[in-house]
């Protein structure tokens, strides 16, 4: 009797553990939150003297526009495969690195 209820207890504990596995949006979330970062780093330096930088203010905002939309996609309680996730870290990833990019050309 035992071994049947302990046998029933682990095939419980397995099928909650399935049940729980879905995608992982903290990775997505983590790569929103370093983008939002860069881009409001750049934005800083672009705001202080915006005729002079006034070049990468129309591709800023298309950039934030898309950080915007993925902040509100992972705010959503839909549910998304895990592909639609990596797809937004990688343009989250993207975004970061072109913030980055633009503030050192800015720096030099």
């Amino acid at each position: 009797m035992k071994k049947i209820i302990s046998y029933l207890l682990a095939m419980t504990v397995c099928f909650s553990l399935i049940a729980c596995g879905g995608p992982d949006k903290q990775p997505a979330i983590d790569a929103h939150n370093r983008a939002g970062d860069a881009i409001n780093e750049l934005a800083a330096i672009i705001n202080a003297d915006p005729e002079t930088y006034a070049d990468y203010i129309d591709e800023m905002n298309t950039l934030v526009d898309m950080l915007n939309q993925c902040g509100e996609v992972l705010e959503n309680d839909d549910t998304l495969e895990q592909d639609a996730f990596d797809e937004w870290v990688e343009v989250c990833g993207e975004i970061e690195q072109w913030a980055i990019d633009a503030k050192a050309e800015l720096e030099n």
